[in-house]
């Protein structure tokens, strides 16, 4: 079983981009390691509903079943399942320069602390024993406890879901790479705002910073822990 998922004839790379890229040497296979963690970035309501301004709704819809069954297969295998939040103080502290790139974040309308836009999703409830991670920038590493539950556990690997590719999944997993943790973009659990958005994401961290796998895939890796 193939563990790279192949993107949409409508939005794949072009022939052109594919072959520099294979001539170069990039796209290698990182792989899984031998002891894993699920991350979930970011599965909040601001960004799962409708009316939210920072909506990716519909498309991200179709994550929801298989971030559910890469959580029941990791919780069965005892495999960390981590959830991030993004946050913004209710003040707008600590917004930083999100308050001038995004409109929502300069309003203070989007992902406010105590706020119900910043919970996790219903439909995906963190369970007990599950960490929940709070964070104030892109990437799940920068100045929040994350290394430290992965490196208490011998983490050296990161089974990526959630939202968005092009942002918080993408900044955690060139993090994550510099770490030297394996890091393993789940396609069908990871959604952006476009189609053609969220491929040219998945091809890029796939030729340099990680493995982008399927679902299949990854819950074969688990299952056969």
């Amino acid at each position: 079983m193939s563990n790279t998922a192949a993107p949409s004839s409508a939005t794949r790379p072009d022939a052109a981009s594919n072959e520099l890229y294979a001539r170069q040497g990039l796209g290698q296979r990182i792989g899984f390691g031998q002891r894993p963690a699920l991350l979930l970035i970011d599965m909040q309501n601001d960004f799962c509903e409708p009316d939210a301004p920072t909506t990716l709704y519909p498309s991200i819809t179709s994550t929801y079943e298989p971030i559910k069954q890469l959580s029941q297969a990791a919780r069965a295998h005892q495999v960390p399942v981590i959830y991030t939040r993004g946050l913004v103080a209710a003040d707008g502290s600590s917004a930083g320069l999100w308050r001038l790139k995004m409109k929502h974040h300069g309003l203070r309308g989007v992902q406010i602390e105590g706020g119900r836009g910043a919970d996790i999703i219903d439909e995906l409830t963190p369970q007990p024993g599950d960490r929940v991670i709070n964070k104030w920038r892109p990437s799940a590493f920068f100045r929040t406890d994350l290394e430290v539950f992965l490196g208490v556990r011998q983490i050296d690997t990161l089974l990526i879901c959630g939202t968005s590719m092009s942002g918080c999944v993408r900044a955690t997993a060139t993090d994550g790479f510099m770490r030297d943790i394996r890091c393993m973009i789940v396609r069908e659990a990871v959604a952006d705002r476009t189609p053609a958005v969220l491929e040219s994401n998945l091809f890029d961290v796939d030729q340099k910073y990680g493995d982008v796998v399927t679902l299949a895939s990854t819950l074969e890796y688990l299952n056969g822990l």
